[in-house]
């Protein structure tokens, strides 16, 4: 059975991870294209963080200089005093014993400790406050007799960082009423003037560069699982129908046959006899017998399945009329019926050079 790729999609308007240079302020950055929705907006910096509107930041954490086992005297109960964002003394208690391991003494501790989550690594013992930013802060008080044992320094307080300033985005005032340009602003400077920042998010047809502003992006498309879309039978009629007639003939080097002149037609001058009109008529019709006879020789000749619901049987009509609201625009509708019988439509807009024109 025959199939395609599919394409003749709706453009989302997306544009996607756009590399752009922070300007001298290493506060502001300004997108090639309008932004017409402030929620697609995602932002990147240095290629690897992804920064929320409310900035990125980071916990109190630290990891001990002594790698595990660890072990306790007899008849002193080792103990770990922690204060969380300033709040009240926690107390976590190691009765005595001999070469425990890293992670019992991270199952220990988080039983009895809140505000702070500790965990191994390379069998040390770390610990970061459960809050993140610069109010977050977790205090290990002299008092902390076990710290020594884990490799901590106590009377110490460890304090969450502020990773990238949070940004906002604000209008530019320079640019036209009808689409104008959103500026991202950090609430603070960068920290480097190499910093740079990748954007995505969603702008306007008009200045969409994947379909042109015509709102339709002729490009293959994925699955979840990473397999191309494919098409086949009445979808698979459509696509090619549509490919042909669209197509500017000779535009293909190696099939100068494809395609038709309805480009060129509408360039033309209208006259009250309808002759480019006459003309686009009898320009599909041609495309879709000669079609038509290619599809037969796929099956024929070569010996390919072809289904009859992608068999172009029958063009039963073809029909021009004028926009009611734009008289620069015509639109070209075209039934096709295929083996099953079933008939299928096909709309797409032309537009006209000559205003006012009757078609």
């Amino acid at each position: 059975m025959s199939f395609d790729r599919a394409i003749n999609q709706v453009c989302p308007h997306a544009v996607t991870e756009e590399a752009l240079f922070v300007s001298s302020d290493r506060m502001t950055v300004r997108p090639l294209r309008p932004i017409s929705s402030g929620a697609s907006v995602k932002v990147f910096l240095n290629n690897a963080i992804e920064v929320p509107s409310f900035g990125s930041t980071l916990p109190a954490k630290v990891t001990g200089g002594r790698k595990g086992p660890f072990s306790f005297s007899a008849g002193v109960n080792d103990i770990l005093e922690v204060s969380v964002n300033q709040g009240v003394t926690q107390t976590a208690v190691f009765p005595a014993s001999n070469k425990i391991s890293t992670d019992r003494v991270v199952d220990i501790l988080n039983q009895q400790l809140t505000g702070v989550s500790f965990f191994a690594v390379n069998e040390r013992l770390g610990f970061m406050s459960t809050d993140s930013g610069r109010q977050a802060s977790v205090f290990l008080k002299a008092t902390s007799t076990a710290a020594l044992t884990f490799g901590l320094a106590s009377n110490q307080e460890y304090r969450g960082q502020q990773n990238v300033p949070g940004w906002t985005l604000v209008t530019d005032p320079t640019t036209l009423a009808d689409r104008p340009a959103r500026l991202i602003l950090f609430d603070e400077p960068l920290r480097s003037g190499s910093d740079f920042v990748e954007i995505s998010y969603v702008t306007l047809r008009e200045e969409c560069r994947r379909c042109g502003g015509i709102g339709v992006e002729n490009d293959w498309r994925y699955d979840n699982n990473g397999k191309l879309i494919e098409i086949r039978d009445e979808d698979l009629l459509i696509q090619e129908l549509q490919k042909d007639f669209y197509t500017i003939r000779g535009s293909n080097p190696f099939h100068s046959w494809y395609g038709t002149d309805l480009i060129d037609a509408i360039g033309k001058k209208l006259t009250s006899g309808g002759f480019a009109q006459n003309f686009i008529v009898a320009d599909v019709y041609q495309a879709f017998n000669r079609w038509q006879s290619i599809k037969r020789q796929q099956e024929t000749d070569v010996g390919q399945f072809v289904s009859d619901k992608e068999y172009p049987f029958s063009l039963l009509s073809v029909n021009l009329t004028q926009s009611t609201t734009d008289p620069t625009v015509v639109f070209l509708d075209m039934t096709v019926q295929n083996r099953s019988n079933e008939p299928i439509q096909l709309t797409r807009g032309l537009r006209l050079p000559q205003v006012g024109v009757v078609v």
